[in-house]
């Protein structure tokens, strides 16, 4: 395990409980079954790899281990949202040869759910460290490939109809940038599709532009497992990937951008190995609901108190949250204004987004199991926190 201290080993061991509680696997469940009513798979694994550094990161940022894990699942549920549209625009019915292809695949986080629409045999995955493709082969029972730092050393030993790369190319310098997307592009059937997501300029810190070539490189990142100069954080403008796509593949060579596609931060470029792939059908992507609870706890007063904000990039406002305490529903109306939400996503709509929620307990109440959710008309749902919350002993 990566040397973590003793309050962030407690901080773990609290995850790693709450990933093996019933309630909480419910709650992915049911947010999953609201994105993908087929499955096929042995049924949701929610076990997390000691060394993820996405929940690692989580945990270290918030020192909460609800919050923690409630983030890191809901990106996995809207990445795997993301890429199923994306999947289904262009392959509704794969096939027993189909090969998918998830290219620096982490610890799983989107594999768990892709096996569970997608048959394992179908699925491959790669990655640089030895042992997130250990646990994500074992865990989920797919093939592995394991990756190189040349992109040109790497062999698949097959041709896949579709590679999708999520938060690599947001990590890679210029160089490795182009390498890469020239070799993914190299290992695409005929009918295949590449996706791979960026970082776009408008996302760059304040004071900070892009050189005249389109793109900035940071040797710096979450993962510090991983040599700076080669992974770091990557910001782009489209000309220059559109530059990049010219010189790997051809001048004017088709693609799809979605702008923050991938946990409504990432542009997601989409790009078909054929010229004459048709892609107006992802002119229809939807990146689901969003939103966050800054405040969770039980009050002095014996209520329990949340605040948050919830909207959709793709209708603006939500009307409300949906807040389970103890298994009991109740509907939270937005209308709060929220400025900092409205200036970070740059969307005018995401003023009124704000919410606050107070609920009476009865006093013999000592835990609360809290769920909320963020759904849209289009029953698209986001998993925003869940959780245990205790009242403070008093005597």
């Amino acid at each position: 395990m990566e040397n973590i201290d003793p309050i962030e080993q407690d901080l773990r061991a609290e995850a790693d409980a709450l990933c093996r509680d019933e309630r909480f696997k419910q709650a992915v469940w049911r947010h999953y079954r609201r994105l993908d009513s087929g499955v096929i798979g042995r049924g949701l694994n929610t076990t997390i790899h000691p060394n993820d550094q996405m929940l690692l990161h989580s945990l270290r940022h918030h020192r909460d281990p609800n919050a923690a894990l409630s983030q890191y699942y809901n990106v996995a549920l809207q990445q795997y949202f993301a890429a199923q549209q994306i999947l289904q625009t262009f392959f509704p019915n794969p096939g027993t040869d189909f090969a998918f292809l998830d290219f620096a695949c982490g610890f799983g986080r989107l594999v768990r759910f892709l096996t569970l629409s997608l048959p394992a045999a179908n699925v491959w995955v790669s990655e640089i460290q030895k042992d997130a493709l250990a646990f994500v082969t074992q865990q989920f029972n797919v093939q592995a490939v394991e990756s190189s730092a040349d992109p040109e050393q790497f062999q698949a030993g097959r041709r896949f109809d579709f590679i999708w790369v999520a938060s690599l190319f947001s990590h890679l310098p210029p160089d490795l940038f182009q390498r890469w997307l020239q070799r993914l592009l190299s290992l695409l059937t005929p009918q295949g599709m590449l996706c791979f997501s960026v970082h776009d300029q408008a996302l760059l810190p304040p004071g900070l532009s892009l050189p005249a070539e389109g793109i900035l490189f940071n040797p710096h990142s979450e993962n510090s497992q991983l040599d700076p100069k080669i992974y770091g954080t990557t910001f782009v403008g489209e000309s220059f990937v559109g530059q990049a796509l010219h010189k790997a593949s051809a001048e004017g060579h088709p693609y799809f951008r979605i702008p923050k596609g991938l946990a409504h931060e990432q542009d997601i470029y989409v790009v078909p190995k054929a010229q004459d792939r048709d892609l107006s059908g992802l002119q229809s992507f939807r990146r689901g609901p969003w939103g966050w609870v800054d405040e969770r706890r039980i009050l002095e007063s014996g209520q329990l108190y949340l605040r948050g904000w919830a909207a959709s990039l793709d209708d603006g406002v939500l009307p409300a949250v949906e807040i389970k305490a103890n298994e009991k529903l109740h509907l939270c109306p937005t209308g709060l204004q929220r400025d900092d939400v409205r200036k970070v996503f740059g969307d005018d709509r995401l003023g009124p987004v704000g919410w606050e929620f107070k609920h009476p307990l009865d006093r013999k109440i000592r835990e609360v199991w809290v769920e909320v959710t963020a759904r849209t008309a289009a029953n698209e749902r986001a998993l925003l926190y869940t959780g245990r919350l205790f009242r403070a002993q008093t005597e």
